[in-house]
């Protein structure tokens, strides 16, 4: 079975602490996070129809230029 292809990674952490979505292609979506300072390294598989609208919105915005039609078909958006 092959790796579904990775749409983009965006980075919407803060304060030194990674909050990072990679969309794929297959429609799931990947949450790399830190919960805080001592909870570092967390991973999440999400459906990317069950990200709530500003999360999708943000995603949408910070992704690059050239992938944000694919990744709007994958927010449906």
């Amino acid at each position: 079975m092959t790796e579904p292809k990775e749409i983009c990674t965006v980075f919407l952490g803060s304060s030194g602490l990674d909050n990072d979505y990679t969309l794929y292609e297959d429609g799931r979506v990947k949450r790399f996070y830190d919960r805080n300072m001592y909870s570092l390294n967390h991973v999440n598989w999400l459906d990317a129809k069950d990200l709530n609208t500003s999360i999708k919105q943000e995603l949408l915005d910070e992704c690059p230029e050239e992938l944000k039609e694919k990744a709007r078909q994958l927010l449906n958006l």
